[in-house]
């Protein structure tokens, strides 16, 4: 199939009467399926790979990690605020148990240790100029 079809395709499904004539016919969605499938597996993604939430980390620019640390900093605040503020609702172990878990969420492992890294060589310029 060549791009003129998967036009004519998407212009049929632009239409009412092109939408109730696949939606009536069981064979032509079967088809109408696999003209997608076949549409995306040919054409490769719009998405830059820094965009796309599944790249993997290597893959990365600096300026998207730099990116995506920030806005993990930003996010951790938040959820500090968030924590602080319902503190006098809840237990202490619930408290301490938030406070972990703002830290250690799955996505936002990989750029805390990036924090961390940075925070050990401040320190670590601050021990050796004392």
């Amino acid at each position: 199939m060549d791009y003129t079809e998967y036009r004519k395709l998407y212009e049929k499904l632009l239409t009412d009467k092109g939408l109730r004539s696949i939606e009536e016919d069981v064979g032509e969605k079967e088809k109408l399926l696999k003209q997608i499938n076949d549409f995306l597996g040919k054409y490769p993604t719009l998405i830059p790979k820094d965009k796309n939430p599944a790249t993997p980390l290597f893959e990365l620019s600096v300026k998207e990690l730099y990116r995506r640390t920030l806005q993990t900093a930003i996010d951790i605040i938040n959820d500090l605020s968030d924590v602080i503020t319902q503190k006098s609702y809840i237990s202490d172990s619930t408290f301490r148990r938030n406070l972990f878990d703002i830290f250690t969420k799955p996505e936002r492992r990989l750029y805390v240790g990036i924090w961390l890294i940075l925070l050990s060589f401040i320190l670590y310029f601050i021990d050796s100029a004392a």
